[in-house]
Order: C-alpha cells, then sequence, then structure tokens
C-alpha cells in the first residue's frame, strides 16, 4: 500500500501540472467551440429562416400558377367555342349559299332541257305531220293547197 502512494502522488502531480498549463488551451478550446457551436446555429437558423421564406414565395407563386392554369384553360374553352360559333355560323351561310347556287343552276338546265325537249318534240311533230300528209295527201289535195297558198300570197301582196 505504501507503494500505491508515491504513484498517485505522482499521478496528482502530474494532473495539477497540466491543470496549470492546459487550463487556458483547454479554455479557448471549450470557448472557440461553444462559440463556432453558437455561430453555427444562427447560420442555420438564418438558412431555416430563408428557407422557409422561400418555401412560402413558391408556395404562392405555385398558387398563382394554379390560378392562372384556370385562367388559361377557361380562355381555352371560350376561345374554342367562339371558334365552334363562328365555324357552324359560316358553315350555314355556305350551306345556303350552295342551295341558292344549286336552285339556280337546277332552274337553268330546267329550262335549258326544257327548250330543247320542246325543239326536239316539234321537229319530231312535224317530221312525223309531214311524214302523214305526203302518205294521206292526193293529187287534188295538192292542187288545193297550191291555190289557197297562192291566194294567200297575192291578197298580201
Amino acid at each position: 500500500m505504501y507503494a500505491l502512494i508515491p504513484s498517485v502522488v505522482n499521478v496528482l502531480i502530474l494532473v495539477g501540472i497540466m491543470v496549470y498549463f492546459l487550463r487556458g488551451p483547454v479554455r479557448e478550446f471549450v470557448s472557440g467551440r461553444s462559440t463556432g457551436l453558437r455561430d453555427e446555429v444562427v447560420r442555420v437558423q438564418a438558412q431555416l429562416r430563408d428557407a422557409e421564406q422561400k418555401y412560402t414565395e413558391f408556395s404562392a407563386k405555385l398558387q398563382a400558377i394554379d390560378a392562372e392554369v384556370v385562367s388559361l384553360r377557361e380562355q381555352v374553352r371560350q376561345d374554342a367555342e367562339a371558334m365552334r360559333v363562328k365555324t357552324v355560323a359560316e358553315a350555314k351561310r355556305l350551306a345556303g349559299s350552295i342551295l341558292v347556287d344549286a336552285k339556280d343552276s337546277s332552274q337553268s338546265l330546267y329550262g335549258d332541257l326544257k327548250n330543247q325537249l320542246r325543239t326536239e318534240l316539234s321537229g319530231q311533230v312535224l317530221d312525223r305531220a309531214e311524214k302523214i300528209l305526203k302518205e294521206r295527201l292526193t293529187g287534188e289535195d295538192k292542187l288545193r293547197i297550191r291555190r289557197e297558198f297562192s291566194q294567200q300570197v297575192e291578197s298580201v301582196q
């Protein structure tokens, strides 16, 4: 046990010397570390505030974008509806114009066809009448017709 006392005294002396010489550097280290940690906490808090501010700002921008998207969709829907109405109106106008043109064309074709049929029919009627007259006309009828024609020509002169 007596052998243990000198070792304990040596350890106490060593601890005393270490406390005497290392008290300043340890205090500076602890103080510096404390200051560094405090500064780091302040910096992290500032970054946290900046992040929260940016989050709020971006959230507001996202809400504004959502509102703008809704507005743009509504505008596109209104534009499409207006275009549809305009297209339908233009189609109706063109349909009316086509209908009027078709009626005019059909009436013109009808009139032309009617005149052509009359011309052909009258030609056929005259041909048929001439054929019938040639077949049924006697020499006496021919003389009578010539006389009547001559009398009519003379009365006109």
